[in-house]
């Protein structure tokens, strides 16, 4: 079983480059509708949901709890545009205090045997997800309510962003650029910009080496 690190402080957005620019550029973030999430497990119960309680739209942004893991890597960054944002919980919180229809809150993990139409409290819906699913260690922030918007947006401040940290598939010289453009839009050049040492780390390499 993986260890657990739910009350941790840091939670981590794994996207693209595009993605994060605009973030940085606009302020905002993007909750998406997640119908169009590739685990259909995840999908389809939230759709239930919405149809329970009657909601008219819901979107949602998904973050890892803790540190970098290759799987999270992998699963939604993959490639040399990937990149990790992690964010002060508390910080980024702040920007989502008093907007109506905001929830949030992290997911527990079931086993099918576990379940039963009759022990699923329909509020924590959004919030379950399978048993294999559990190394993913995740936090999410939903919206829902009236809207014929395709996505949903809320200004956030940067301050709340810790560090970025760039894929590591990324060439070590187009990384420095990527950095550089980085800082300027963030308005921080001291803010931490680092390319992921996860599938390379010399200092690792360098203790096991005589």
């Amino acid at each position: 079983m993986p260890m657990r690190n739910h009350q941790s402080n840091k939670i981590n957005r794994y996207t693209t480059l595009p993605v994060l620019l605009d973030l940085l550029k606009r302020k905002k973030l993007v909750l998406l509708n997640p119908s169009t999430w590739e685990d259909r497990n995840d999908a389809e119960i939230i759709m239930e949901y919405k149809k329970r309680k009657n909601i008219r739209n819901l979107f949602a942004i998904c973050f890892g709890v803790g540190d970098e893991t290759v799987h999270h890597w992998k699963a939604y960054a993959d490639g040399i545009s990937g990149c990790c944002i992690e964010f002060d919980k508390k910080k980024l919180l702040e920007s989502f205090k008093n907007k109506n229809g905001i929830r949030y809150g992290n997911v527990i993990y079931r086993k099918i045997n576990d379940l039963n139409e009759n022990t699923v409290d329909i509020d924590r819906i959004p919030f379950i997800k399978r048993w294999p699913y559990r190394c993913e260690n995740e936090f999410r922030i939903l919206w829902e309510g009236r809207t014929n918007q395709k996505t949903m947006e809320f200004e956030i401040n940067l301050h709340s962003i810790n560090k970025i940290t760039l894929s590591q598939r990324i060439p070590v010289d187009v990384s420095d650029s990527v950095k550089d453009l980085l800082r300027s839009e963030i308005g921080d050049p001291s803010r931490k910009i680092n390319r992921s040492t996860l599938y390379e780390n010399n200092r690792w390499i360098k203790i096991f080496k005589r």
